[in-house]
């Protein structure tokens, strides 16, 4: 241990005045724009050990400069750390590819219930059993035909395709629109939950039996209301011009390639009603997958 300064030497750190404030000053590099020298001394005279100054300066030279070298390398790694909510939000490629093989295996297999649902649909009239699955069965009739041996692929999968491609559409228009990077409230988060898709479902669930247990005048009464209705749960649902238009456009559609079938006005309606309505779950669906 080295013998102790007098008191004249305590104050001074064991060299004149001025020749320490020079040299002090000179040692001490600017660590960026919000680091400078007076942040630095700050920093330095708090954290250093109090009883440093009561040794010579050949004891404590070499300490401090270690001491002073490892302060300026936290505060350099400090400067580049990445905000938090940045780190956060970021994921890996690996991370995506996952969330998107997850997102179309999901919408697969819904594909394949919804024809089970929309078999379930009927009324006391006009529309019967089976009816409105007939769209549905046109992506049969296209597969048989573009694919050279049509029993090698099964219908169930023809269903999930569909699945898959109803529940990617509103998510790849958002893509473009830039959906996702608009203000989020606390209203457009709460409608891509999976408990709003799934408070969606059951309303669809309880239009199908309300449909099949009231007793309604005609089939044109029912699909009438029903019409009325999905402007209600739209806006109630989702309420964006990225599902509404979409879905007119598919339920209009699943009306006209089944109007060989069915030429009455109130089993279009029906399929209108039915496929907008079907499009909107999926819609959501596919939004709280992918985004």
């Amino acid at each position: 241990m080295g013998k102790k300064k007098s008191k004249n030497q305590l104050n001074t750190g064991g060299v004149p005045n001025g020749v320490h404030n020079t040299k002090k000053e000179a040692a001490l590099p600017p660590l960026g724009n919000k680091l400078g020298s007076a942040s630095f001394t700050a920093i330095n005279t708090l954290t250093k050990p109090a009883l440093f100054s009561f040794y010579d300066d050949d004891i404590t030279k070499n300490e401090g400069n270690v001491y002073d070298k490892a302060l300026l390398s936290n505060a350099s790694q400090l400067e580049m750390v990445p905000p938090s909510a940045t780190a956060r939000h970021e994921r890996s490629l690996y991370a995506k590819i996952i969330n998107t093989i997850a997102a179309f295996f999901i919408l697969f297999i819904a594909g394949i219930l919804f024809p089970m649902i929309s078999e379930c649909l009927f009324d006391n009239d006009q529309l019967a059993k089976g009816d409105i699955v007939s769209f549905l069965k046109h992506g049969i009739e296209i597969k048989n035909k573009i694919v050279a041996e049509p029993d090698m692929v099964p219908d169930w999968a023809v269903f999930g395709t569909e699945g898959v491609i109803f529940g990617s559409i509103v998510p790849f228009i958002d893509s473009f629109v830039r959906y996702q990077h608009q203000p989020k409230t606390r209203s457009s988060v709460y409608k891509n939950t999976l408990g709003s898709f799934i408070r969606c479902s059951n309303t669809l669930l309880g239009l199908i039996f309300g449909i099949r247990k009231l007793e309604w005048s005609s089939s044109l009464q029912a699909a009438g209301a029903w019409s009325l209705l999905n402007i209600v749960l739209w806006l109630f649902f989702d309420g964006t011009l990225t599902v509404f238009f979409p879905g007119l456009v598919i339920g209009a559609l699943s009306a006209f390639t089944c109007s060989q079938c069915f030429s009455q006005l109130s089993l279009a309606l029906y399929f209108i009603d039915f496929y907008f309505f079907g499009f909107l779950m999926f819609s959501k669906l596919g939004r709280y997958l992918f985004n």
